[in-house]
């Protein structure tokens, strides 16, 4: 994955962060939000894929890939308070037709 100069790394697409991201993750190399901060977190890394892994890091920088990270959070925490919005009121409906 080659990133084109004409596009910043603030301009930069979901897309090609999501391609990054799932490149790191291919070699063991995990981004999370933890305490209010990102974190690289590299476990058993495959050293092979850590060196185009470095540059990409630094070609996206650390503050578009924290954004990016951090939206994905979001999205999954409002999905999961939505499903459990969703699955009281089942629940609640179901003791209703008791």
């Amino acid at each position: 994955m080659s990133i084109p100069n004409a596009i910043s790394s603030q301009t930069m697409p979901d897309e090609l962060v999501a391609e990054f991201l799932d490149l790191a993750r291919s070699a063991n190399i995990h981004f999370d939000i933890v305490n209010d901060r990102l974190h690289m977190r590299a476990v058993n890394p495959n050293w092979v894929m850590w060196k185009p892994c470095r540059h990409l890091l630094d070609e996206i920088g650390q503050a578009r890939i924290e954004a990016y990270v951090r939206s994905q959070a979001q999205a999954q925490g409002a999905v999961a308070r939505w499903t459990a919005v969703s699955a009281e009121r089942l629940h609640l409906a179901a003791a209703a037709m008791r």
